[in-house]
């Protein structure tokens, strides 16, 4: 398993004429749905105190004192109520045309702070916290949230065994979001959601069993290790929806690999489950995740038998000219709400009904969103605006295998939009 570079493969503002894909949406559907990460609620957040401090008490120096009211960008700090806050609120009042909610986890605040450590009440707490939001911005009713844990949302950090506790807390916390958390979840923290969009549905994986930091769990080449049982289900549950022809979404907190290209799964998780998602990449339309805080675009290219990732970024200005093989599969790697970048949120456009070209969950489009911080402290108030459009960003009208080939063709032309691509990554923070 390897991952390869390109600088032909980094994604680009091609300033195209798009044609609109022709599609007719089933009754009752949007056709859009929302992906938000990466929250990190911090109550302790303090306005006008140090990063150095991770926002929660100021330094007797007043010119280190530098954090904003609706965050610290770029910093060690997480967010502020405020943030959230105002989050949530553009959330409500502008994007309520969608079918449902993915939300790829990282609810609670990092446990960094030697004086302010984190509790389980805390974290429980925060669980609390942001499905209210949710249910305060949405009807959850009628549009289903879907979250999942990340590796700061059980009561350990990088820490999720089969026997946690945060199953069963999070069982009752999320007992009004109507999820199927009967078989898997008790032991495992995922399960499968079938009930969202007739034909489609939604893996929801527990990816802290194949983290690399994850030292509670051993590696998938051990029989019966919690990661083994993982990917023994989902292959279960793809080889049932191949056979159902249903299409298929999975959606995680990490990503396999890390942005600067290391691995973030252990090595014999990695290589088990790049063969699961390439051989199965007829019937997964999109795989969903956030964590790294950076938008990136991935492909998962056939190679001599096995798989590999190719992201659409540079890494280490390690460059090489890389022709894009047979494509099995994609990541769609989201941005996140806590300001390591600037906090954004995710609208896409998907196919809702099967057809020729596009089967059900073919992802069409997305809206990238996100609010200027340095702005928003400046003039005391936050704004979120659309920073790109995918369709417009990578010359395509769909994001399938094929979508992505022609995307990565016009990528590899086009100087101007490499250089708008890069600035996307980290949510255009200059």
């Amino acid at each position: 398993m390897k991952v390869a570079y390109s600088l032909c493969l980094l994604a680009t503002f091609a300033h195209l004429t798009v044609g609109q894909t022709n599609r007719t949406l089933v009754k009752g559907l949007t056709g859009k749905f929302l992906h938000v990460t990466d929250i990190h609620l911090d109550p302790y957040y303090l306005t006008g105190s140090s990063p150095k401090h991770l926002c929660h008490k100021q330094s007797e120096k007043a010119y280190k004192n530098t954090a904003g009211r609706f965050g610290a960008l770029g910093t060690k700090c997480d967010s502020p109520l405020s943030l959230v806050d105002a989050s949530f609120q553009f959330m409500k009042e502008s994007l309520q045309d969608i079918d449902f909610i993915i939300y790829t986890g990282d609810t609670a605040r990092h446990d960094r702070d030697k004086v302010m450590k984190r509790t389980e009440p805390d974290i429980l707490e925060g669980h609390k916290a942001v499905v209210d939001y949710f249910k305060n911005a949405f009807d959850i009713q009628t549009i289903k949230l879907i979250p999942t844990l990340g590796n700061n949302d059980g009561t350990e950090h990088n820490i999720l065994r089969s026997t946690s506790s945060i199953y069963s807390s999070l069982e009752s916390i999320w007992k009004p979001l109507g999820l199927n958390l009967n078989d898997t979840f008790p032991t495992g923290g995922y399960f499968m959601q079938n009930d969202v969009v007739p034909g489609l549905q939604i893996m929801n994986i527990n990816s802290m069993f194949f983290f690399y930091k994850n030292t509670a769990v051993e590696g998938c080449d051990k029989e019966g290790s919690p990661g083994a049982i993982q990917l023994a289900w989902m292959k279960n549950k793809l080889e049932l929806a191949k056979k159902d022809n249903a299409m298929v979404y999975i959606m995680g907190h990490v990503p396999p690999y890390h942005d600067d290209g290391s691995p973030s799964f252990t090595p014999s998780c990695l290589s088990q489950y790049f063969d699961l998602i390439g051989r199965y990449g007829d019937v997964i339309a999109g795989h969903f995740t956030g964590h790294t805080n950076n938008d990136v675009l991935t492909a998962v290219v056939a190679n001599n038998g096995t798989f590999e990732a190719i992201p659409a970024i540079p890494i280490k200005n390690n460059l090489r000219t890389l022709h894009v093989g047979p494509i099995a599969s994609m990541f769609f790697n989201a941005p996140s709400i806590i300001p390591v970048n600037n906090p954004a949120i995710r609208v896409y456009q998907y196919q809702t009904m099967p057809g020729k070209e596009y089967p059900v969950g073919t992802i069409l489009d997305w809206d990238q969103y996100y609010a200027d911080l340095d702005k928003a402290n400046a003039e005391g108030k936050i704004e979120y605006e659309l920073e790109y459009k995918a369709s417009q960003l990578y010359g395509v009208n769909r994001f399938d295998a094929q979508g992505i080939s022609r995307a990565f063709k016009q990528l590899r032309v086009n100087s101007l939009s490499r250089q708008n691509y890069i600035r996307y990554v980290t949510v255009s923070k200059t």
